[in-house]
């Protein structure tokens, strides 16, 4: 099998709220004892050379999403906000708070088209490059991003969007929705360039290192976001707060056969209820106590990363993504119990058994 090139690192800046987020927005984070920050959702747009011709490019796309993703994190400002530790009388605990401190946008190439990309043998295992992730500080969480956004321009003009975010920040299905939003803002601004504005204000494919080949000194390493573990998604009816335990032993069982591996006899569950609060605690697959208080009724149906929309996003007006990929990058098997989002799923939950 061919070994691909690494994408290279080119550039990174943060990228905040347009405006300051006053008053400030909170979320809880309870963890259990041996829970880990780790986990993480990442996508992947691509996005092939189309007829806009060489001026355009990912470079360009990058120096515009400075722009727009500050307009879009407006209404959603704990994206670009921060972990902490805070104390309630003697029990340590954790939220996420709104301090307006920014998410990564990252840039960088590779030498490959993504024709070639594409074709590979071994792109399943290449494309946690075309993401940019750090694990999260256990000890001191309050520096870390939740939130990181990679541009990589191909040889052929082409150029894939990369986002990935924290699963103690967001769901996938709030996060497919956040994209499509700031996608919508993205194309409005573009759809403005006039023939004397040709280039972003934060446009720095000129400025950036001149070595192609030598080593990028711009960032610390990240850390894995490869696809070592399968995800089997499914939809039920009924609230998250209704019976999530019972929920996520019902779909583990399920999910086992679909991706023909097991969990471990006691596995994490996060819990994201409506509120926005999260919850992470242990259970046992054995627990009698949690099966002898049933849920909903119906048997929770199978979905596909393709049902929430991702395909639809368009950063340029009528450019739809050539290939979408989606997937939770961890180094330890887990289920997630959220809400569905959307009017129609408002009562309905989603679990992700990722295994």
């Amino acid at each position: 099998m061919a070994v691909l090139p690494k994408p290279r690192i080119e550039a990174i800046q943060t990228v905040t709220t347009f405006k300051m987020t006053d008053p400030r927005v909170t979320q809880t984070v309870e963890l259990g004892p041996a829970s880990s920050f780790g986990a993480c959702f990442n996508t992947v747009l691509y996005f092939k050379r189309g007829d806009e011709g060489s001026d355009f490019s990912g470079w360009d796309t990058a120096g515009w999403i400075k722009d727009s993703l500050g307009k879009a994190f407006v209404d959603e400002p704990l994206l670009c906000g921060r972990l902490r530790r805070t104390q309630e009388g003697s029990k340590d605990s954790l939220e996420i708070v709104s301090n307006d401190s920014g998410c990564r946008l990252v840039e960088a190439r590779i030498g490959i088209s993504i024709e070639e990309f594409m074709g590979s043998e071994g792109r399943e295992e290449a494309e946690a490059g075309l993401v940019y992730w750090k694990d999260i500080d256990q000890e001191n969480p309050q520096y870390c991003p939740l939130f990181y956004v990679q541009v990589t321009n191909f040889q052929c003009g082409g150029y894939s969007i990369g986002i990935s975010c924290s699963l103690l920040l967001a769901d996938p299905p709030f996060i497919t929705t956040f994209l499509k939003r700031w996608a919508t803002i993205h194309s409005n601004l573009v759809s403005k360039i006039t023939p004397t504005v040709k280039k972003p204000i934060f446009y720095l494919h000129k400025v950036s290192t001149t070595n192609p080949l030598s080593p990028s000194a711009l960032s610390p390493s990240p850390s894995p976001c490869r696809k070592l573990a399968r995800t089997a998604i499914f939809k039920a009816d009924g609230a998250v707060n209704s019976n999530p335990n019972w929920l996520a032993l019902r779909c583990v069982e399920d999910a086992e056969k679909a991706v023909e591996a097991e969990l471990g006899p006691r596995f994490p569950l996060l819990v994201r209820e409506k509120s926005g609060q999260v919850k992470v605690i242990t259970i046992a697959k054995d627990d009698g106590s949690v099966r002898a208080h049933p849920g909903p009724g119906d048997h929770p149906c199978r979905m596909r990363w393709e049902s929430f929309g991702a395909d639809q996003i368009a950063f340029r007006e009528g450019k739809l993504p050539t290939t979408v990929s989606q997937w939770i990058g961890t180094l330890e098997g887990f289920v997630m119990v959220s809400p569905c989002g959307g009017e129609d799923d408002e009562h309905r939950a989603c679990v992700f058994a990722t295994i």
